[in-house]
């Protein structure tokens, strides 16, 4: 990953830190713990899931398609 996506990559992060919900659900129709959200200027996707009992954010997924 070049440097500027995962500059980019720890400041979404960063941010989701404070407000894990405000993601998009990675499936409408699946548990809404799983979420996912956009960084790069559109060119990466991060998919993580929240667990709110254990203040945590598992992420489990990262693509950069730059």
């Amino acid at each position: 990953m070049p440097p500027d996506a995962f500059d980019a990559m720890v400041e979404r992060v960063v941010g989701l830190v404070d407000a894990p919900w405000d993601a998009d659900l990675l499936d409408a129709r699946g548990d809404p713990e799983y979420r996912q959200v956009v960084f790069g200027q559109g060119l990466g996707l991060l998919s993580f899931r929240v667990e709110d009992s254990a203040e945590l954010i598992r992420i489990f997924d990262i693509t950069w398609i730059g």
